[in-house]
Formats: structure tokens, C-alpha cells, sequence
């Protein structure tokens, strides 16, 4: 996670070639807060771990009256704070600088947001909270940010007691996107399906199989650890402190190109030209350290297109993919 708190992260970047999580995945969250916490949308306070650029932590404002966004990188917070306007505004939110209506002010006031720098799991294992009271907090979400935490079992005891008795924990996550259709030109010697296994083959190399390539550059264990869907995050949730625990995977691919968004998180890029596909990878931790150690910065708008091209005989302006994450959350509720 150290990669993202560095300067020479370009934060603008993370924040326009990440995929967002969609309002389907935010129902389902509501409805288990509604179902398992006992409580009537929205709660008072949610609090959004290692937020970044606030992708995940504004669709919060849906759920909560105040929420706070906590990142370890000032230049993400910056980033988050430098959209605040412009995100309140496309949400129908008056904005910290807008004068509320006197109908709306005599009624229920906006929902607010703020975004904290700082080590998250200092935050919430520590006094490093400011204002926020043990047992004040209704949800807690870590969006992309669970595998990097280093002491889970110090981690899900203070969530606990910051959190309020049926208060939500939610943690939830992206890996490896999948091509799983793709229109346009392409080779004419393979069939569909050996097309996108070998798009997928010259993935894997860049991004893990190759030695000389990205793979040894990933900060671990917490790569490893998103990489199989957070099983070993899971296995340590003290069922004494929570229950109601929900865990769901979607795993994508050729045969299973579409989620069921009454269930899960669904992640896609539809339609989507190659340059897009690699300025989303290039947004990787792993390049970026990979970048940072070597020099080469045009590995993938170089080398790794090229392969991809040849491979599958794609057209870099006529052919369009369809890029489906592999995804997966864990809620669970404070006894």
C-alpha cells in the first residue's frame, strides 16, 4: 500500500482508469444494513478506510449522514478533497459552499463529507480518531484496502469497538480483470475462446508468471492475498465480536461473463478500446514499482501491446474488449 502514498503516484490517473463501483453493489449493501443491522437508511456515521480518491466513499452519502474518508497518501486525499464540489454536485448534494434552500434547511440538512489523512489502521486501532467516539460508528467499509492490513485480529477487535452494537463492517475488492468478449478484427486462425486465453496468457505474464516482468515487484503478502479472494482475511473474522457474516466471490471468465448485480459485485468495462485496457493496468501498484526500479515506463504501451496485438491480432483503433472484474466483499454485523 506504500506505492499509493508516494508523490510520484499520479493520483489523477488512479481516479479516472479505476472502475467504479456500481450503484447495484451499494443496494446490496444497504439492504444487508437494513436486513442485519437493524437500522432505517441512513445511519448517522460510516467511516471509508483507505478511501483514495473517494471512489468508494461518496456512493457512501447514499447511506449515511456524515461520512469520512481516511488515506495514508496525501496526494489521494488531496485529490478526494479537490473533487468535493464537483461530486456533490452529479449526487444532487449541496456542497460545503452552497446555501441550503430555507424549505431544506427546515427539513432534514445534507449529508456531509471530509476527508482524513493518516494510517488507517492507526486510525481505527488507536486514539488517532479525532472527534469519533468508541461505540459512535454505524458502518465501516474498506473498499481495495483490506489485504494490505497488517494485524487483522487487532484490526476487526477495533473496528468493534468503534463501531455501535449492530453496527456493519464491510470490506470489499477488485482483482484481474478479465477479457471476456471482445468485436472487431482479430485472428482468423483461432477460434473466440483461444483468442481471449491467450489475451489472458500475455496478461498473466506481464503482470505475474514473467520474473524479469512486473510479478516480483508486487508489495506482498498483500497482493497474494487479494489474488485469492481474501480467504485468509476471512478465516480470521473473531465470530465472537460479529455475526451475520456474508461472503461473496464472483469469479469471471469466458463462460461466465456476467454477474448477478441482485448479488454481486459487478465490475465491467464494456466496449472499451486497448489504450483504455492499458492505462487501467498501468495504474497497478506492481507496474509502478516495476517503472520505478527499471526505468522502463513504455512496457506496456510498448511490449505488452504488441504481444497482445500479435497474439490475438486485435486492431488498436477498430476492435473493442469487454473487460469483467474478478470481484468479492464480506459483510458482517457487531454483536
Amino acid at each position: 500500500m506504500s506505492t499509493f502514498s508516494k508523490t510520484s503516484f499520479k493520483t489523477l490517473n488512479y481516479n479516472s482508469f479505476r472502475p467504479h463501483y456500481p450503484p447495484s453493489f451499494y443496494a446490496i449493501l444497504a439492504r444487508y444494513i437494513q436486513q442485519h443491522g437493524g437500522t432505517h437508511l441512513p445511519v448517522d456515521t460510516a467511516v471509508d478506510l483507505g478511501c483514495g480518491t473517494g471512489v468508494a466513499t461518496y456512493p457512501l452519502l447514499n447511506l449515511a449522514r456524515h461520512v469520512i474518508g481516511v488515506d495514508l497518501s496525501p496526494g489521494m486525499i488531496e485529490t478526494a478533497n479537490s473533487l468535493v464540489d464537483e461530486r456533490l454536485q452529479q449526487l444532487g448534494i449541496a456542497g460545503p459552499s452552497s446555501s441550503s434552500s430555507p424549505s431544506s434547511s427546515a427539513t432534514t440538512p445534507p449529508p456531509t463529507i471530509e476527508f482524513k489523512c493518516g494510517a488507517v489502521e492507526d486510525f481505527v486501532n488507536s486514539g488517532q480518531r479525532g472527534e469519533i467516539q468508541n461505540g459512535s460508528v454505524d458502518l465501516i467499509t474498506a473498499a481495495q484496502c483490506i489485504h494490505w492490513f497488517k494485524d487483522y485480529h487487532v484490526f476487526f477487535a477495533s473496528a468493534a469497538q468503534l463501531l455501535k452494537s449492530g453496527g456493519v463492517l464491510a470490506y470489499f475488492y477488485y482483482i484481474d480483470p478479465m477479457i471476456v468478449d471482445f468485436s472487431g478484427p482479430a485472428r482468423e486462425d483461432k477460434s473466440k475462446q483461444e483468442i481471449l486465453q491467450d489475451a489472458y496468457s500475455v496478461y498473466r505474464k506481464y503482470a505475474y508468471d514473467d520474473p524479469t516482468l512486473i510479478g516480483p515487484h508486487w508489495e506482498q503478502p498483500g497482493r497474494s492475498i487479494l489474488k485469492h479472494f481474501c480467504v485468509d482475511v476471512n478465516e480470521q473474522i473473531p465470530r465472537d465480536l460479529y455475526q451475520d457474516v456474508v461472503v461473496n466471490t464472483f469469479k469471471a471468465g469466458a463462460d461466465n461473463v456476467r454477474a448477478d448485480d441482485s448479488k454481486d459485485l459487478d465490475l465491467k468495462k464494456l466496449k472499451i478500446k486497448l489504450s483504455e485496457y492499458v492505462d487501467y493496468f498501468s495504474t497497478y501498484s506492481g507496474f509502478h514499482n516495476f517503472r520505478e526500479k527499471t526505468g522502463r515506463a513504455d512496457l506496456l504501451s510498448s511490449d505488452f501491446l504488441k504481444e497482445l496485438v500479435g497474439v490475438t491480432g486485435w486492431d488498436l483503433d477498430k476492435t473493442e474488449i469487454d473487460l469483467v472484474w474478478n470481484t468479492g466483499y464480506t459483510f458482517m454485523t457487531k454483536k
